[in-house]
């Protein structure tokens, strides 16, 4: 009799033991995954506002003319009537992007002059602590969601 209740109590105890670790690692897991997101948000705040630094405008402007722009792109989506048209009217969309970001990215990272390809010094609008915060929410973003 004594050694079932002591097979009883250490049945309950691995059985406790066990369920208390899988919802630990639940906890973990769901801490890890709200972590990562504000990281990520945090990044993609401090991306926003070098890319309005960049761009010359107030991160309250540039968030109007990026409104603006989706505003233009649904409506030439909207005006499409076939496949091929949404198909064009998307390719074009994203090599102006593609093309607004190289200028951005050609400004902002042009150290010297460089008279070759017709690029000359620019005084870089983003300012070092804007850097130094980047460099930061992307130290983040990769720490907490690995």
């Amino acid at each position: 009799m004594k050694q079932i209740l002591i097979g009883g109590i250490t049945v309950a105890l691995i059985g406790t033991m066990t369920y208390g670790f899988f919802q630990w690692k639940t906890v973990e897991s769901q801490k890890h995954d709200m972590l990562c997101g504000e990281a990520k948000q945090t990044l993609k705040g401090v991306e926003i506002r070098a890319r309005a630094l960049a761009a010359g405008l107030s991160v309250e402007a540039y968030g109007k003319a990026e409104e603006d722009e989706v505003a233009t792109l649904i409506g030439a989506l909207d005006a499409a009537k076939s496949d091929a048209e949404v198909d064009s009217v998307i390719e074009a969309h994203a090599a102006t992007i593609e093309a607004e970001d190289a200028a951005i990215d050609a400004e902002v990272d042009t150290r010297g002059d460089q008279t070759f390809l017709e690029q000359r010094l620019v005084k870089q609008r983003i300012p070092v602590d804007v850097k130094q915060e980047l460099q930061r929410a992307a130290k983040a973003v990769s720490v907490r969601c690995s």
